[in-house]
This record gives C-alpha cells, sequence and structure tokens, in this order.
C-alpha cells in the first residue's frame, strides 16, 4: 500500500497542474503597448485577465515593429488597450480593427492632457506621433484617467467582476494620490528644476511638478555640435552634475556630455514593469541630481 502513496501524489500534482494551466489559457486576453500599462490593467484585474506587452522589454516603443506572432495573438484578444502615440500604432491599429470588428480597442489618447512632442515625422528611427509626446505614463494625474477606462472597458468586458475592478480602481488611485503627494514634497524645494536628459522621455513628469527638461537629442536624432554645446552651457550654469539617459539608448553621447561638466550618467527605464515603485525610484534620483549630489 506504501507503495502506491507516492505514485497518488504524483498524480494529484499533475492534475492539478493540468487544471491550473487549463484555468490560465482560458482567461480573456487583454493587449497593451508598453510594459507600464500592463502593471495598470494587473492593479485592477489582479489575475482575472491575461495581459500581454506589444513593446518587449530593451525595445524603443517609438520605433518597434509587431511581429506576425503578435498580430496573431492580437486576434484572439478581447481588448486592446492603445496608448495612440506610438509609431507602430497608428500605423496598424486601423487594420487591426478593420481584420478584428469584435476586438474592443481603447485609445487612451482622446482622453488625455497631450503635450506637443519635438516632431511629427521621422527622424533616424524616432518619431513623436501626430506632433504629440507619447510619454503619457510618467504622468501619475495621467495614468489615473487611464485607469478609469480600464476599470470600465474591464468591467464591460466582465460584468460578474464590475465590482471588484472598480473596488481595485479606486485602490489605486489612492495609490497614485501618495505617490502624486510623495513627488511634490521632495521635488518642492531642489535646488534646480531642471532636467539633463538624452531622451526627453520625462515631459509629462516635468510638466505635472514645475520641472524643464533640456534633451541632448535634437528632433529626436543625434545632436547637432550647436546644440550639444548649448546644452553643455546650460548645463555647467546649472551645476548640473547628472545625465540621464533610458536603457535603450546608445550611451555614449551621455557620456561625453557628462564629462564635459564634471559629471556622470545615470540610467533610468521608464519602461519598467515594476511602474509604482520604478516612479518613487526616478523620483529619488531626480532629486539628488537636480540637488548637484
Amino acid at each position: 500500500m506504501k507503495r502506491f502513496i507516492p505514485i497518488l501524489s504524483l498524480f494529484s500534482i499533475i492534475l492539478a497542474s493540468c487544471s491550473t494551466q487549463t484555468t490560465t489559457d482560458s482567461k480573456p486576453t487583454v493587449m497593451v503597448s508598453i510594459a507600464p500599462q500592463k502593471f495598470f490593467v494587473e492593479q485592477i484585474a489582479d489575475t482575472l485577465v491575461r495581459v500581454e506587452v506589444m513593446v518587449p522589454a530593451g525595445s524603443s516603443p517609438e520605433t518597434y515593429e509587431p511581429t506576425a506572432s503578435q498580430l496573431k495573438l492580437i486576434s484572439n484578444s478581447n481588448a486592446y488597450f492603445s496608448l495612440g502615440l506610438l509609431e507602430f500604432e497608428l500605423s496598424m491599429l486601423k487594420n487591426i480593427k478593420k481584420q478584428n470588428p469584435n476586438l474592443l480597442l481603447v485609445d487612451h489618447s482622446k482622453e488625455l492632457n497631450l503635450l506637443e512632442g519635438e516632431c511629427d515625422h521621422d527622424h533616424h528611427g524616432h518619431s513623436h506621433s501626430h506632433g504629440h509626446d507619447p510619454h503619457v505614463w510618467t504622468s501619475p494625474a495621467e495614468v489615473k484617467t487611464m485607469v478609469k477606462t480600464i476599470a470600465m472597458t474591464l468591467a464591460q468586458q466582465l460584468p460578474d467582476y464590475a465590482e471588484h475592478f472598480n473596488s481595485n480602481a479606486l485602490a489605486f488611485a489612492a495609490q497614485l494620490d501618495s505617490l502624486d503627494r510623495h513627488i511634490k514634497a521632495t521635488l518642492s524645494d531642489t535646488q534646480s528644476k531642471k532636467i539633463f536628459i538624452f531622451h526627453p522621455a520625462l515631459t509629462y513628469y516635468a510638466r505635472d511638478y514645475g520641472l524643464t527638461q533640456v534633451s541632448l537629442e535634437e528632433d529626436g536624432k543625434s545632436p547637432s555640435m550647436q546644440h550639444f554645446k548649448s546644452v553643455i552651457l546650460k548645463a555647467r550654469e546649472q551645476g548640473a552634475t547628472t545625465i540621464f539617459i533610458q536603457r535603450e539608448f546608445d550611451v555614449s553621447t551621455a557620456k561625453t556630455a557628462a564629462s564635459d561638466i564634471g559629471g556622470k550618467v545615470e540610467v533610468i527605464d521608464p519602461l519598467d514593469a515594476d511602474w509604482l515603485n520604478n516612479m518613487y525610484r526616478i523620483t529619488n534620483m531626480l532629486r539628488k541630481a537636480l540637488n548637484g549630489e
């Protein structure tokens, strides 16, 4: 009889595993463009939906081209939460909607307080679509707007869980309010209000918290010598010691700029999947940089 116990135990584990796999595969699938959006959806949906991200880690969302397998995955999805501002979204989402009439396509750009970008056409692989800066997810205020839409959309798709989604959305909104208060308190009395950064990814963050973003990039491309010298002069005037850069960009120009001001390069990742902790981390890095530390 003792011999059967391990066998039965193993059999039970296999059954449990199969059951879990079936449950996972049967979940509604939601598509998003970037990793921070996955974080937003999961704060509201918990594990009730499967969230797939279009732009993989380490890739630039403004130059990414979806794969054939991703397009196939979209056809089997229940909803797509689009920022509506990235080049690949504008070039493909209309056709995707036409080919998948049952797909619920949400365009967040229609509800957000958008800022003009530096350009509205392609420059060496970088673009700001329709003249609007796409980095809306760096603003807790804009995220709060997106969260309301996500909760409403999920409630429409899964009405039995509407109360659960709304409750989670309120809880996450409270966390966003706490983050907002933390950022205001942390950056209220810094020595400088100028962020020196290679690619201007903190535009909405800077707008919300009274900062100025100075970009080494010039109209979405490598800086001319004149522009580079202008940025260095501003950095020296401010006593800046830090040049920020995102991890998906070439660090060489930022290193040259940092060397010219006797400072350092700090790598940030606005696309980090752990969005909330990352926003606290970026805020603390900015505080140090704006105080010349």
